[in-house]
């Protein structure tokens, strides 16, 4: 899709600005001057990796702490 294709230093602050939002914090600029310009479908699709990594790090870790 082409609309998903953004330069690796724009990836970065979608990744950065998703995590930050997932824990809840937002800096302590206005948000129009903090918050990168990012299409509805890049915060989904990287908000749902993200949550993705987290359910099989809990699911590993109570695999891992079961099995000793």
């Amino acid at each position: 899709m082409p609309g998903l294709r953004q330069p690796k230093g724009e990836r970065f602050r979608t990744i950065r600005t998703v995590a930050w939002a997932l824990l809840g914090i937002r800096g302590h600029k206005p948000h129009r001057e903090g918050a990168p310009a990012m299409s509805p479908l890049q915060i989904l699709i990287t908000a749902l990796a993200f949550m993705l990594v987290f359910v099989l790090t809990l699911v590993s870790v109570a695999i891992y702490i079961s099995g000793h």
